[in-house]
């Protein structure tokens, strides 16, 4: 179709009809998409943070594995490892997840909530409880 015939056919359309189609084209290409997901790779991440002098915010510890991509982890804390349930992988890398409160060896330990997000062969981390500023960290992937 030849441009004079489209413009037109275009002028005879009434005002509120071209401007409707003019929102819905713009509309449709402004949708957010979500990033794809990760192929990540078989291994082991383990991220450490040291104590907080003055607080009761100790030494931290969380491992993360992934086998065939089943991602699990753990929180270490004082003498012992609480799971991280609900471990869930997001689109673009990211992942969340929690531990339950409980006593750990013969230490009370807090629940945890864990997020980050994989970048090639590295993790990054933030611990977060209820009495200790968000603790951050990274790790490099070993197989």
């Amino acid at each position: 179709m030849q441009i004079s015939v489209l413009v037109e056919k275009l002028m005879r359309l009434p005002v509120i009809t071209i401007w409707a189609l003019l929102v819905a084209v713009s509309s449709a290409e402004a949708q957010p998409t979500q990033p794809p997901p990760i192929a990540l790779a078989n291994g082991t991440w383990t991220v450490q943070g040291r104590e907080i002098p003055g607080t009761r915010c100790g030494h931290w510890l969380v491992r993360l594995t992934n086998n065939n991509g089943n991602l699990s982890g753990v929180v270490s804390l004082a003498r012992g490892s609480v799971p991280i349930e609900d471990l869930t992988m997001l689109p673009g890398g990211r992942f969340s997840g929690t531990t339950r409160a409980g006593v750990v060896g013969s230490t009370h330990a807090r629940a945890y909530k864990i997020t980050g997000w994989f970048s090639g062969e590295t993790v990054h981390l933030t611990l977060e409880n209820d009495i200790c500023p968000a603790r951050h960290g990274s790790a490099v992937r070993r197989q």
